[in-house]
């Protein structure tokens, strides 16, 4: 087991907590290691189910990038399977340029599964409580 930790070169003068600066600390480790494909999960999730994520592996078989998608075009890039290489190369590319939102690491030159949150995943999760965060207290006590 082991811990990686955020590049502190890429933090300076950023917000410490930019998603995109932890997936591309991992990616690089990762990398280093000779993974080629990692799946993201985010901690305020906890109510992912296996099932869920199993399906996403299985889906990604043939594919570069395996990502949930809604009906209405928005993605799930922090549940998603991402190719550990190109993932980091264009991570490292956008935090140069100051772009951080993670949906803009997605290339189009990958070849990606979008996966139907609506029509696939719900199969699996009537209730969606794959993609419930849980932030506060309040969220906690809504479920």
């Amino acid at each position: 087991m082991g811990f990686i930790i955020d590049d502190e070169e890429l933090k300076i003068g950023l917000e410490s907590n930019l998603p995109l600066i932890g997936l591309y600390s991992a990616f690089k480790e990762l990398k280093k290691l000779n993974y080629s494909k990692v799946l993201v999960l985010p901690c305020d999730i906890p109510l992912v189910k296996f099932e869920v994520i199993k399906f996403l592996i299985n889906q990604c078989q043939e594919f570069d990038c395996c990502i949930p998608k809604w009906k209405d075009g928005l993605l799930e890039p922090l549940l998603a399977i991402y190719p550990i290489a190109k993932a980091c190369e264009t991570s490292l590319r956008n935090i140069k340029q100051n772009q951080y939102k993670l949906t803009s690491m997605i290339s189009i030159e990958w070849k990606t599964n979008y996966i139907s949150i609506e029509e696939d995943l719900k199969k699996i999760d009537p209730n969606l409580f794959s993609f419930r965060n849980i932030n506060t207290l309040e969220d906690l006590n809504e479920l």
